[in-house]
């Protein structure tokens, strides 16, 4: 999954930073709130970790542009401890969580699982789509209660399908889930064509034909039929 850290502090950022990337996102960091908007007009992102006290503005401004334009990211504010007004403001604009500064590391960590689990609808760890259901932290995919085997990469293209389920994903961003945003593009949309087709033999062997649709000139859709709940 794609995150973004808003943060001014140098060195803060860099930790929020690495602590992403150890959970296997894709980062991108800003220190700025006009960074941030820049960000967030080129990409869509799962989770943003937002600093509201920016040296160039509010990051309120910034958490309204993210709702505004994708409602379904989840957004954790960070704020100073007496910012109560701050944070009031941000869970009435939509945020989905805050952190009061300074805070632990795993505290951060349980606050973001806890906010994915319920963005994603995730139990236990798994996200499913009918009969189909992907564990989100080991390699380990089951089609009607039959392990299937799969690649990393198979595996890291399918659990952003599943995730992102009934949603149209474009070959840019499956390329820049697995490369992240430094990809060629010609070669890296090859590449994601060859392991599609790897993986739809396989859920075509397990008994799943057609779960995963193609969206001629955009990319694949993930959704359930009838014969597969």
């Amino acid at each position: 999954m794609r995150a973004l850290v808003v943060e001014d502090e140098p060195l803060l950022n860099e930790e929020l930073h690495d602590q992403l990337k150890d959970e296997q996102f894709i980062v991108d960091s800003a220190k700025t709130l006009k960074k941030g908007r820049d960000f967030v007009a080129g990409n869509e992102y799962d989770l943003i970790l937002l600093d509201l006290r920016l040296p160039d503005g509010d990051g309120l401004e910034l958490l309204k542009m993210i709702k505004k334009y994708y409602e379904e990211t989840a957004v954790v504010i960070l704020t100073a401890r007496s910012e109560v007004e701050d944070k009031v403001k941000g869970l009435e604009l939509g945020s989905d969580d805050y952190l009061a500064k300074p805070f632990a590391m795993p505290e951060l960590r349980a606050r973001i699982h806890a906010v994915l689990r319920r963005k994603f609808k995730i139990k236990e760890n798994e996200a499913a789509v009918g009969k189909l259901t992907v564990n989100l932290d080991h390699l380990e995919v089951n089609y009607d209660g039959k392990s299937l085997d799969f690649t990393e990469t198979e595996y890291k293209i399918l659990r952003y399908l599943v995730l992102n389920k009934n949603k149209t994903i474009t070959r840019i961003a499956l390329a820049e889930h697995i490369w992240g945003s430094k990809v060629d593009d010609r070669f890296s949309l090859d590449f994601i064509n060859s392991h599609m087709k790897n993986i739809r033999k396989k859920l075509d062997k397990a008994g799943a034909p057609n779960m995963i649709q193609t969206i001629y000139g955009v990319g694949y859709k993930l959704q359930m039929h009838e014969t597969q709940q």
